[in-house]
């Protein structure tokens, strides 16, 4: 937690504070608003998905842009 891969495969990262519900994100992210993944992959999206070590680089926050630890 907390990374959303929305429909079209593009990962979205989030604090702990910010890190939308389900059905909130699937709202956002979903198929409906993002299209479709790249190389007829069809729908991509993943709510809670594994990310990289959030100290391995400069990662933010997509909602309130602060600077996400591995704590995230």
């Amino acid at each position: 937690m907390p990374r959303i891969y929305a429909s079209n495969n593009d990962p979205v990262d989030f604090c702990v504070y910010c890190f939308p519900a389900a059905n909130a994100a699937a709202e956002e992210y979903g198929v409906g608003a993002r299209g479709v993944g790249p190389d007829d992959r069809g729908d991509c999206y993943a709510h809670d998905a594994a990310h990289p070590p959030y100290s391995s680089d400069d990662y933010v926050c997509n909602n309130c842009n602060d600077t996400l630890t591995d704590s995230d």
